[in-house]
């Protein structure tokens, strides 16, 4: 699967190409991001990523004692690498569902 949880309320899909993001948002309920991953901005992934006290969680190691990231975009790209470690599939384009 190509996909990872955010939060409760949010699921991160990652796609290869333009092509294959496009052909897979029909299927999707509610998308609330369909970007590509150099246009994200840390307002764009402050939305989405689980926030912690006074950070945001680390998606590559949640129950290290390092598990805070001081920005969200820095959580964002630690969920893109999860995601990539748990599949090998890069990420040139991403979609933020609402489940």
């Amino acid at each position: 699967m190509n996909s990872i949880e955010l939060s409760s309320y949010y699921r991160l899909y990652a796609f290869s190409d333009y092509q294959s993001m496009k052909s897979a948002l029909p299927y999707m309920q509610r998308v609330v991001l369909a970007k590509g991953l150099t246009e994200i901005e840390e307002a764009d992934a402050r939305r989405f990523v689980w926030r912690s006290g006074n950070g945001y969680k680390n998606y590559l190691n949640p129950f290290s004692a390092q598990n805070i990231r001081v920005s969200a975009i820095q959580s964002f790209i630690t969920a893109l690498q999860a995601l990539y470690k748990s599949n090998g599939f890069s990420a040139r384009y991403v979609v933020v569902e609402r489940r």
